[in-house]
């Protein structure tokens, strides 16, 4: 019997007291169970961990739980005093986090409960007491890289992908919820490539919504094309078009005062040029003496005429 419903690393051997008595009415577990890295389980009810908390404990970490009962704080609960183990809910921490499961789990707490069909030949993974664990089919195809993964920080859905490092090497594994806890998982390495280009024109194509909005203009996303806009655009990936997007940006404005102002800059950088009035012939004749007028006479030099 499997009864993992709750999973957090929130809550550790780090973790005070009172803080475990809070996760514990949380979860409506029955008793709190520490496992220690080295020593026996510590069982305790919730009405031995309320006494605890009020004589002066409530500060005091998970893991000082063994020191508190050699000094006789508390007596630990024997699990064969228990009626039913297997019917009674309990909240266990240990150094991967915190988990519930029947009481039963104490018994034996690095043994997870597997269903029968559990070494059929498929991939599954399952999500148990903070640790992942694969089948021996998943550890044929993936090894036992994917356990290092923490168990408690998978998403809380029933078809995920996790992006795993090895050895310079990504691996794209997809899972499937079958129950809760565990998946079936899949390698879509292949289509790593894929999702990186997806990726990547998604930070595109949010940067360049950023830039429009930015820029005073409004967007909207459309599932069939506007009738009478020619402001829109087909959204298309690999040849199937996944919608449309109409943009509208402001009118541009006018500024005719900025026009004014450069023109008038012009108009000063420009040279100033003086015109001469015009000269009429009679005046230019009026300017020569009479030996230059004797000079426009045919054949006559300067010299004939001082003679």
């Amino acid at each position: 019997m499997n009864t993992s419903e709750y999973n957090s690393n929130s809550l550790t051997p780090e973790s005070t007291l009172l803080y475990f008595l809070r996760k514990l009415f949380e979860t409506a577990a029955e008793y709190a169970v520490y496992i220690p890295e080295v020593g026996d389980v510590i069982i305790l009810s919730k009405g031995q961990l309320v006494s605890i908390v009020e004589r002066n404990c409530a500060d005091s970490m998970i893991k000082t739980l063994p020191q508190l009962a050699e000094r006789n704080v508390f007596k630990p609960i024997n699990y064969d005093e228990i009626d039913s183990p297997e019917r009674v809910t309990a909240l266990y921490v240990r150094n991967t986090g915190s988990f519930t499961d029947s009481l039963e789990t104490s018994l034996n707490p690095d043994q997870p409960l597997y269903p029968e069909w559990w070494n059929a030949p498929v991939p599954f993974a399952m999500s148990s007491r903070g640790t992942l664990r694969l089948n021996d089919m998943a550890i044929k195809m993936f090894g036992s890289g994917p356990e290092q993964l923490n168990a408690n920080e998978l998403p809380e859905k029933d078809e995920f992908m996790v992006r795993l490092e090895n050895n310079d090497e990504a691996i794209l594994i997809a899972f499937k919820k079958l129950s809760p806890g565990i998946f079936t998982i899949e390698d879509c390495t292949n289509n790593l490539t894929d999702v990186d280009d997806i990726t990547w024109w998604a930070a595109v194509g949010l940067t360049w919504i950023k830039e429009i909005e930015n820029q005073g203009g409004k967007w909207q996303r459309l599932d069939a094309p506007p009738e009478g806009k020619k402001t829109f655009r087909a959204c298309e990936w690999q040849g199937q078009i996944q919608g449309y997007i109409n943009i509208e940006m402001p009118p541009r404005k006018k500024n005719v005062t900025k026009k004014k102002e450069v023109k008038q800059v012009e108009q000063k950088l420009e040279p100033e040029t003086k015109i001469e009035p015009e000269r009429k012939s009679d005046d230019v004749i009026g300017h020569i003496g009479p030996q230059a007028m004797a000079l426009l006479a045919a054949g006559q030099t300067r010299d004939d005429i001082l003679l």
